[in-house]
Order: structure tokens, then C-alpha cells, then sequence
């Protein structure tokens, strides 16, 4: 592949005399005065620039700034007789590579300048990809460190949530922390419930879309920045998946292995839930037996004052000797003591219900 080259001399026969002593590897461009050499610039990226410092119409550090803006660094090798040391520094304050004293010129000398400073070119670049590519690395496992450990965190927090409300705000919380808008449906006890994103880059919900996913067998669905990942009891909707591969790759795996924790914590929220229900009929239950064991023992005080008045009126009328008042003392009194013996343990039943009542209520709070 052919180096393209632009000679910028306003000596005609130096600028043909360069261009004439460069080989077939060089595709050479050739401008007379300083517009021609910004139009051709203009047009086209060149590697090389071979560079007079004074021309009519200005100098080559003005030329140097005009492809400069464009974007392109190519390398600058002047070509001049000035012998001011304060154009030279500013030749190469502005980028030159090096500088021929055109008053002693010989082709081979530009050439050998030439390859020596494209050499250098190669060496840096190759120095500064693998820089760019070390700090990559470093950030990456940096930025690694930071998510497992973010998400360490958050599936600690995720899985000590005591209800939905609590829940929901530790997983919009983590997904804000990775930079994350999302939706999320979870399944509360048979109902999917959904829920947005409570930050302003939330966009609405998808909620045929959630249906459609969570009757899908994958576990992670792409479409587009979108992602879904979904497990037995919840799927989480990311909205801006970045498109930086490593850090993409690093949010699947994190979000991946929090989104199991965040399953398996709907699963427990909804047995507890299940579990609370069945209690708090439990409870319901027993206060109303209470209430009844309450009633049926005043119940039994009543019947118990009435049967003895009863049987004293009874007696009372009756004209007995004092054997069979005796004997029909002791049956009564024997009638009364059995119902005043049920009447007591039904009150020893409803006060060990009331202990039962009051512990299983502290329980369930």
C-alpha cells in the first residue's frame, strides 16, 4: 500500500526535484503556495507533509494547524533555509518531525528522514495501542471489582427484605448504581405485578411485552439495548444496555447472578406471605372461640344460679323427713358441684386460650 505524501514547496524546480527523487512506494501530491496545499489537504489524509516554512500567502505552521483541526497528524518534515532559531521552534512547537536546511539538500537524505520518522510513527502507535489496551485491562478489572462487589452488597440487601415495598426499592436501587433504567415483574402469589423504573429515564412500561417473555424458556432475551432477564418468579427489563462489549459483558454476568437471589427471595416473600394469611385466619379463628368459650361459660354461671334456686324453692314446698332431705341435699349439692367444676375449667380453658391467643399474635407481628 502506497504512502500518501505532499510536497508544499513554492520553489518549483526544489518541489520537482523532491518529488522526482521519492520511490514507487510514495503517491505524491505537490502544491506551489499555501491554499493549494490546504485544498489538497482538504481533499485527502496524508501520511506524510514535506513543508516549506515561508510562502507567499503564509507559512507551513499555519498549514500544520489547518490539517490539525481536520483531525489529522501527519508526519511534518520541513524543508527550509531560515536559520532563525525562533521559526524553527515554532516548526516544531507545532509538530514538526524534523527539519532540512534546503541549502544543502540531497535527496537521499529526505528519504532516509522519512522512513526513520514513519518508523518512529509505527513504534508509538504500537506503544500507545498497547497502553490503551493495558489500561483497558486495569479498568475493566477495576470496574469488575467494583460490580461484583456492588452487587455482593445488593443481593445481601436483597435477600434480608421483609416485603414487596422493600424489596422493589433495593432493586431499583442496585440497577440505579450500575447506571441501569429498567421495568421489573414479579410474581406476587399467582398475580404479576409490574412496576417501573422510579428514576427519570424511565420510558413506560411493557407490560405485553413482560407476558410474552416470562412464557419463554431462555433465561436472558436480547432485543436491541433491551435485555431481559427472567427467572421462576421475576424478570427484569433493561432498558440502556450499554453498547461497550466489556462492560455489557460485565452487567449480563452481575445482573445474571442477582437476578437468581432476587427469585429466589419472590419465592420466600411469597410463602411468607402465604404463611401470614393462613395465621392471621388462624388468629381470626381463635378469637372467635374465645368468644364463644366466653359466652358458653357465662352461659353455664347462669344455669348454675337458676337450678339452685330452683331446687331450693323445690324443696321449700316439699314436706320431707330428714333422711330424704338429707339424701336429696347431697344429690343436688353433688349437681352443683359437677357444674361449678365445668364452669372451672372451661375458665382454665379460656385463660390458657388467651395465653395461646396473645403469643401466637406476638408471633405473627
Amino acid at each position: 500500500m502506497k504512502i500518501d505524501l505532499l510536497i508544499a514547496e513554492d520553489d518549483i524546480c526544489l518541489n520537482d526535484l523532491v518529488a522526482s527523487s521519492l520511490t514507487d512506494e510514495y503517491l505524491v501530491s505537490q502544491a506551489y503556495n499555501l491554499e493549494q496545499a490546504k485544498a489538497l489537504c482538504d481533499k485527502s489524509q496524508f501520511s506524510v507533509i514535506v513543508l516549506d516554512y515561508y510562502f507567499p500567502d503564509g507559512d507551513g505552521v499555519e498549514l500544520i494547524h489547518h490539517v490539525k483541526k481536520q483531525g489529522n497528524n501527519p508526519i511534518i518534515i520541513f524543508l527550509s533555509a531560515s536559520e532563525e532559531l525562533d521559526t524553527k521552534m515554532n516548526a516544531f512547537n507545532a509538530g514538526a518531525a524534523d527539519w532540512i536546511d534546503k541549502r544543502s539538500f540531497i535527496p537521499p537524505l529526505l528519504l532516509i528522514k522519512i522512513k526513520k520518522a514513519l518508523a518512529n510513527r509505527q513504534e508509538f502507535d504500537a506503544l500507545k495501542e498497547a497502553e490503551q489496551q493495558a489500561n483497558t485491562a486495569v479498568f475493566s478489572a477495576m470496574s469488575d471489582s467494583f460490580m461484583w462487589g456492588n452487587t455482593a452488597r445488593a443481593i445481601q440487601g436483597c435477600l434480608s427484605c421483609t416485603n414487596y415495598n422493600e424489596f422493589l426499592v433495593h432493586i431499583f436501587s442496585y440497577l440505579q448504581s450500575l447506571e441501569l433504567t429498567a421495568s421489573v415483574a414479579y410474581s406476587e402469589n399467582s398475580q404479576i405485578s409490574y412496576w417501573d423504573s422510579p428514576y427519570a429515564r424511565a420510558c413506560g412500561m411493557e407490560e405485553d411485552l413482560f407476558k410474552l417473555v416470562m412464557q419463554k424458556d431462555e433465561r436472558i432475551i436480547n432485543a436491541g439495548r433491551r435485555y431481559f432477564f427472567k427467572d421462576s418468579y421475576i424478570c427484569i427489563l433493561i432498558k440502556n444496555m450499554p453498547e461497550d462489549e466489556v462492560r455489557k459483558g460485565q452487567i449480563l454476568d452481575v445482573v445474571a447472578a442477582y437476578i437468581e437471589c432476587a427469585n429466589h427471595q419472590v419465592n420466600m416473600l411469597n410463602q411468607e406471605y402465604v404463611k401470614q394469611l393462613y395465621f392471621k385466619k388462624i388468629a381470626f379463628e381463635l378469637d372467635d372461640l374465645q368468644q364463644k368459650m366466653g359466652l358458653f361459660t357465662e352461659q353455664t354461671q347462669q344455669i348454675q344460679s337458676h337450678q339452685s334456686l330452683k331446687f331450693f324453692e323445690i324443696f321449700s314446698q316439699l314436706e320431707l323427713t330428714n333422711d330424704e332431705e338429707s339424701k336429696l341435699t347431697e344429690v343436688t349439692d353433688d349437681t352443683l358441684m359437677k357444674f361449678e367444676e365445668l364452669a372451672y375449667n372451661h375458665v382454665k380453658i379460656i385463660n390458657s386460650l388467651n395465653n395461646v391467643i396473645k403469643d401466637f399474635k406476638r408471633q405473627l407481628s
